[in-house]
């Protein structure tokens, strides 16, 4: 029912969105609320392209921007392939959630580019940004500047802030 619901809701505010920034910005929120999507303050924005998987537990604080055909996975079922090939998927029925489910949280103000994939257990500061077509796995530190894949850090978010401001005072 909440993934009808979750669908129901997405919809709604793709054709509001026609109307209203603002009522989009609900409605989109609601969508991943009903899917399970925990929002500690109000994003400033999330793409209606991008898949939110919260079975594992997501957590987006507020101000975060999600670009478009963002994936962000909470769930990975390949260790089953590793334990299939060794004969061990009985022994390992307890461990089963641990091993398939992981969270996922973004730290608030931060800015997750274009394409970009999340995978499950990954832990992202505050005041990040997330290049675009980059995939994450890991801890981010605060203020982080991510590309790449795998993800390298290269820059420091306060750094790159000076360089835009500077530049721009030049013109």
């Amino acid at each position: 029912m909440n993934r009808l619901l979750f669908y129901l809701f997405r919809w709604y505010a793709v054709t509001i969105k026609l109307i209203s920034q603002r009522s989009y910005d609900k409605w989109i929120v609601r969508a991943h609320q009903k899917a399970g999507v925990v929002f500690k303050g109000f994003p400033e924005y999330i793409d209606a392209h991008s898949h939110l998987d919260a079975s594992g537990g997501l957590t987006l604080m507020k101000g975060v921007v999600i670009s478009t055909n963002v994936i962000i996975l909470t769930h990975d079922w390949s260790f089953l392939r590793g334990l299939i090939a060794i004969d061990k998927v009985n022994e390992c029925i307890p461990a089963f959630h641990d091993l398939a489910y992981q969270s996922v949280s973004i730290g608030e103000n931060s800015f997750i580019g274009a394409g970009v994939v999340i995978l499950p257990g990954t832990k992202i500061g505050k005041l990040c940004i997330i290049g675009a077509g980059a995939v994450v796995k890991g801890e981010i530190p605060d203020y982080s500047v991510v590309v790449g894949n795998p993800c390298k850090i290269i820059n420091d978010t306060r750094n790159y802030g000076d360089k835009i401001f500077r530049r721009k005072m030049e013109l």
